[in-house]
């Protein structure tokens, strides 16, 4: 069956958006480079409407990559194959998956791994038996005692015990999620990262976010094990680790930490480039942060989470942020 060349009908300006969005995507995209975007999309409604065209595709690559990834299991291994082919694309060159692995049908392999600006859930995350997407929470009833409570862009794999005797063992692929144990209930056991935690009577919050992960009692106690060691947590206790190794218990700000369950974010002091990144964990789009004399500030509120932008409006009055509105939500911050 022939496969539509979505290249044949490319005109000279998509071509010049979608270069714009892998280099947005690269990690290698700077202040300047958010400017001179401006000015290009500034330039007449066409203009506006490629990019936004462009971001629309790659999101719709990701679902391409995650259909790949099913009817072809065994291809694993070839975004590490292609990773050096995917590595600063050619404008010129197709930029979907045509009738063969073109340097763009690579990238989009490459991305279903490390998804440009979290666009879309990488393969992994697609692999969870619950997920949320961006802005999205949900419950789930494990067992009569055992419920499970997901944050935004979260994903879990769960695996039920197979008798009253065995533990339930949960897998924290990405996001947040906090999880109530009754009395009575079988044991449960939630893996995050490199490590492990046990659950007793209460509850406990799990976080993985780049690679790092923390684990918070909100009630009764709990025990994280890890290869550097072990601790254990208490009521309002919380502790991080990661491939560094496995931090001491602190206090924590419990009406902090638990302000998601209340469809709230709270930041106290919170420097602005991890306010900017807790932002884009529950906003649909991206707030990219330019400016590194605003990053080093600090933002304080409560903002709730079905209404992020005005955290935006909130920086731009009280820190004379300069704020540029992009397509497809992009926000840049200078």
């Amino acid at each position: 069956m022939a496969v539509d060349d979505p290249d044949a009908s490319a005109s000279p300006l998509d071509e010049e958006a979608r270069a714009w969005v892998r280099h947005l995507s690269s990690g290698r995209a700077t202040g300047r480079d958010a400017r001179l975007l401006r000015q290009w999309c500034a330039l007449s409604e066409p203009h506006r409407e490629a990019f936004a065209r462009a971001r629309q595709e790659w999101h719709d690559i990701g679902g391409i990559a995650a259909t790949y990834q099913r009817l072809f299991p065994l291809s694993a291994a070839a975004p590490r194959r292609v990773a050096a082919a995917a590595t600063g694309p050619d404008p010129r060159r197709r930029w979907l998956l045509g009738a063969g692995l073109s340097a763009a049908g690579a990238a989009a392999v490459v991305a279903a791994i490390h998804p440009p600006l979290a666009l879309w859930p990488s393969w992994s995350e697609l692999s969870a038996d619950y997920r949320t997407g961006t802005g999205q929470q949900a419950r789930v009833a494990l067992s009569e005692q055992v419920e499970i409570t997901l944050n935004t862009q979260t994903s879990l794999a769960v695996q039920a015990a197979g008798s009253s005797e065995g533990s339930d063992r949960i897998r924290l692929i990405a996001g947040e999620a906090s999880i109530q144990r009754g009395p009575g209930a079988r044991p449960v056991e939630l893996m995050a990262g490199s490590g492990r935690i046990l659950p007793g009577v209460g509850g406990v919050e799990v976080r993985r976010v780049d690679g790092r992960c923390s684990v918070t009692c909100t009630e009764g106690r709990a025990e994280v094990l890890h290869a550097a060691g072990s601790v254990a947590l208490r009521e309002g206790e919380r502790v991080w680790y990661g491939p560094e190794g496995l931090a001491a218990a602190v206090p924590v700000d419990m009406e902090q930490a638990l302000a998601w369950r209340r469809g709230v974010v709270v930041f106290r002091g919170t420097p602005m480039a991890e306010a900017v990144a807790e932002i884009n964990r529950y906003r649909a789009g991206r707030v990219v942060l330019v400016n590194d004399a605003l990053a080093s500030r600090r933002l304080s509120g409560h903002f709730r989470i079905s209404a992020l932008d005005e955290a935006i409006v909130q920086i731009q009055k009280l820190f004379g942020a300069s704020v540029t509105r992009l397509p497809g939500g992009v926000v840049v911050l200078a």
